[in-house]
This record gives C-alpha cells, structure tokens and sequence, in this order.
C-alpha cells in the first residue's frame, strides 16, 4: 500500500541508522560545510595547471562528477573524475589532483594519491579521516575536512562544498560562496516538499517510488546532467538495493533506442532534464521519448526541477531522487544504510 510511506512506526523500524534522516539534512549539511576553510599551504597558491584530476571511487567520486559539471564552462583546462588506481600518462606536474575519499581508507583512491606523489603532481586531500588524512599530514600535503554522515553517499553535499572550496583556493574558481548559499535555499525548499511528513498525495517523490518498485529503472539524460543520472543509478543500488541503468542522449537514440520493442523485463524510463535545453536537444529528446514509448508501451516519467543557478540545477534533482531511493527501500521492507555486499568485496 503507498500509505506505508505515511507511517513513521514502519520507517522506523527499516531505518534504524536514520538514512532519510541524513537525505532531509542534505542543505544544512551542505552550508555547514560551507564554514570549512582549507588548511593554510607552505607554498604559494598557483592557477597555471594543465590538467585537473578528480580522483575517487563511489559516493566519493560522485562529488568529482558533480562539480565537473558544473564548472563545465567555468575552467579552460581539461579536467576528468578518475576512478581506477592506474593514472593515466598526463597525470604529472602540471597536474592538479584531489583525492576523494571520504572514509580516507579506500585502497584505489590511497593508490592514486600515491602514484600522483611519485610523478611530482600538486595534491589536495578530502575526506573525514583515515589513512588518507595520516598520509597527507606526512607528506605536508593539504587535508580538508569533510563533516561526517550516516553513509559516504549521504555526505555528498559536504565532499561537493568541500571540493568547491578546495578549487576557489588553489585559484581555479572564483568565491562561490553566493551559488552555494542559493542552491542550500533551494534545496532547503525542495525537502519540505517531500519530507517523511508530506502525505502520499500530495508527495511526488513518494509517488515516484511506487511507480518504479519492481520495475528496471532505466534512465536517460544529457551529457551535462550525467552526475545526476550515475548518481541516481548509484543510490537505486546502495539505498534500495536495485539494479538499475543510465544512458546518454543523443547516442542512446543511435543504438539502445533498439532495445525498446517489447522488452521482456518491467522498464521503467526515467528523462531527467534540466531547464537549458536547445531546440535541437528539445527535438532528441521527444523524438526518442515518442520513440520508446510506441516500441514498448511504457509510459516514461520525467524528473525536471527549476533552479536559479547551474549548482542548484544539478543539486536540486540529486536530493529529490536520493528521497526516492530511501522511499524505495521501505517500500521493499529493507534497511536503506546497510551494505553487506560492499563490506564483502572490500575484504577481499
């Protein structure tokens, strides 16, 4: 029944470690984090990198993809989110790169950081602690602390600010102090329109949840919002404990557009757009929006959330669709914190 999601006794009893509390916490944690000032360097600030490596895995990594796009046409440099221990050949002096790693101990990320050292690169560690913050005091490399949450994913809003700040020191960005503070208003209002508190009806988010529970989430947006859609794929997996898919526009129209005729599994589409859309992008995405739903008869859903910055436009539907994630889950009867299966991997 969708009323489940109305009774706090039943979200009690699947989240003990208060995840939804953490997603509701998601623009107060964010401005705190705001008031973090980096550590002072030794060596003077410098603004002539040649490149910009934003190294981490999962939730972490996911802060680098945020931020990437949103400084998409802010920095002249070629900047990518690296998420494999082996850097590429460019990595070098001329490199900036910040390492991701919100717990501080995960082993990819302590590599890279390590390989970047040996190759002379300016560094810049993020995260709450662990190995990576012990490594950096004795390498006299620059630590800036990250707020503790429940959950490395629930610490997105921190990593990101953290990230911002990290950048506006180092000369890259200019004070963003203003984007960040109107994207927290933003999502301050956002949440209280689709809290634990807001009933069912009148609850899109909630809503949202039913409609895809025990479907194949499969989710389509542009390259500039492709944060937004791993992300969303990331906490279907972690949060609601399912396999769920992205794809880009237009290249999923030349290809996966295919996949669509009776599909033999329960699909569920998902569009998530922005509000700077081009005519010609507009016309992509209806075309192959009409395309998929003739092929398989399924109505596709569409995530689109008006902000009035290009931080907000991409924070805005993270928090709506981390909501949905966490509604998923008491909807299937499961704790949306614990992650049994990634506890596994990493003893391995």
């Amino acid at each position: 029944m969708p009323s489940v999601l109305d009774l706090q006794r039943v979200i009690s009893r699947y989240d003990a470690k208060d995840m939804l509390g953490a997603v509701e916490k998601f623009p107060e944690f964010m401005s705190k984090q705001l008031h973090v000032r980096p550590p002072t360097e030794k060596n003077p600030r410098r603004s002539d990198f040649r490149n910009i490596v934003f190294m981490g895995m999962g939730g972490s990594a996911s802060a680098g993809d945020l931020v990437l796009d949103w400084l998409e046409d802010r920095i002249s440099v070629p900047a990518i989110v690296h998420r494999d221990p082996i850097l590429p050949r460019f990595v070098g002096p001329n490199t900036l790169f910040l390492t991701l790693s919100y717990s501080g101990d995960t082993r990819e990320s302590l590599a890279g950081f390590r390989a970047a050292r040996k190759r002379g690169s300016n560094l810049i560690a993020i995260g709450t602690g662990g190995k990576l913050q012990k490594l950096s005091a004795e390498l006299d490399v620059p630590f800036l602390d990250v707020q503790p949450a429940t959950a490395p994913r629930a610490a997105l809003g921190q990593m990101v600010v953290a990230t911002i700040i990290a950048l506006n020191s180092q000369g890259i960005i200019q004070n963003p102090t203003t984007e960040i503070d109107l994207a927290s208003q933003e999502l301050r209002r956002l949440s209280n329109r689709i809290e634990r508190q807001v009933p069912f009806s009148g609850n899109p988010a909630k809503r949202l949840a039913v409609s895809l529970k025990a479907r194949l989430p499969i989710i389509y947006t542009f390259r500039r919002m492709a944060s937004v859609a791993r992300r969303f794929k990331n906490q279907l997996a972690e949060n609601s404990k399912m396999v769920a898919k992205y794809g880009l526009l237009p290249e999923a129209g030349h290809n996966e557009v295919e996949a669509w005729f009776k599909p033999s599994l329960p699909l569920a589409p998902i569009f998530i757009r922005d509000h700077s859309e081009s005519e010609f992008e507009r016309s992509i995405l209806q075309s192959f929006r009409s395309t998929i739903a003739k092929a398989s008869r399924i109505t596709p859903v569409e995530v689109r959330l008006k902000a009035s910055t290009r931080l907000g436009g991409l924070l805005l539907p993270v928090l709506y669709l981390d909501f949905v994630s966490v509604y998923l889950a008491f909807l299937k009867g499961i704790d949306p914190t614990d992650t049994p299966w990634i506890r596994l991997y990493r003893k391995g």
